[in-house]
């Protein structure tokens, strides 16, 4: 007999997991000012986006988002799943991701740099201003305001990957621009 659950023992671990966090979000989560908080973060970014974004570059700049997004999302999930910080309030009861902060506010700021700063020097100064300021204010923000909460993460550790994240995206998006032209 092995020392470790099958797969259908996770798989009832995980539904009672589940209905857990689905009872816990119900009685400390659900019509706190902190939810309030949260879906305002995640939809006024976009109401803003569709208003200023470049009807123009936005096949460009919807890729270059959700790619953000895919890569934010992946690591939010991993930092999350390693028990490098949590969240202390959900929007939604199912799975651990902050996604108001990976699918609004942070790729919605990096689609409108790479929309008003179409020169690459620029783009890379102002990421590394926008990779400081997520790193050591709104992260210090979130965790003043008791919505994320860092175990084993200092503010500082996230400075490259805000950095790098954009500069990297811009890079695909702009090589699947070129490749698409060739033809």
């Amino acid at each position: 007999m092995s020392s470790f659950p099958t797969d259908e023992q996770l798989a009832q671990m995980t539904k009672e997991l589940t209905q857990a966090r689905i009872e816990n979000w119900q009685a400390t989560d659900l019509f706190t000012w902190q939810w309030w908080f949260i879906l305002a973060t995640l939809v006024i970014p976009w109401i803003i986006f569709c208003f200023i974004g470049d009807r123009k570059q936005l096949p460009k700049l919807i890729l270059f988002g959700t790619l953000l997004m895919l890569i934010t999302i992946t690591l939010d999930l991993s930092g999350f799943e390693f028990g490098i910080w949590y969240y202390s309030f959900k929007l939604f009861p199912l799975g651990p991701l902050i996604a108001y902060i990976d699918i609004s506010p942070l790729p919605i700021i990096y689609m409108l740099e790479y929309q008003y700063f179409p020169q690459w020097k620029d783009f890379i100064k102002v990421s590394f201003i926008t990779g400081f300021v997520f790193s050591f204010c709104f992260e210090p923000i979130l965790e003043a305001l008791g919505l994320y909460t860092p175990i084993r993460w200092e503010h500082y550790y996230g400075l490259p990957f805000y950095i790098l994240m954009p500069i990297l995206m811009r890079m695909v998006v702009e090589k699947i621009y070129a490749i698409s032209n060739e033809q």
